[in-house]
């Protein structure tokens, strides 16, 4: 399975030690490999200055359980096998400030 651009979910997660960290989908298929794998962009509980709130009319579906930020300069890619599931979909014009 394949995640759009927009698409918030659960995979793992590649910068503490924690089982999971929600991440929001940045790529579409024009991204080299994009039916085996994507760029995220991780999203946190830690607030910073330049991160991205996100509320909950930021979200045309789905959600997070806590107030989250999204951090547009922690870029990963994940492949689509390691994913666990799907949280969410951001708005278009929320998308688009992460870029």
């Amino acid at each position: 399975m394949s995640y759009e651009r927009g698409v918030v979910v659960k995979g793992p997660d590649l910068l503490a030690n924690n089982s999971f960290r929600p991440y929001l989908c940045l790529s579409d298929d024009t991204h080299p490999f994009s039916d085996e794998e994507a760029l995220y962009v991780a999203i946190t509980t830690t607030r910073r200055a330049v991160a991205i709130p996100l509320a909950e009319d930021d979200f045309v579906s789905g959600g997070l359980p806590r107030d989250s930020y999204v951090n547009p300069w922690t870029v990963v890619s994940i492949r689509h096998a390691d994913i666990a599931e799907e949280e969410g979909r951001l708005t278009e014009a929320t998308t688009q400030k992460n870029r």
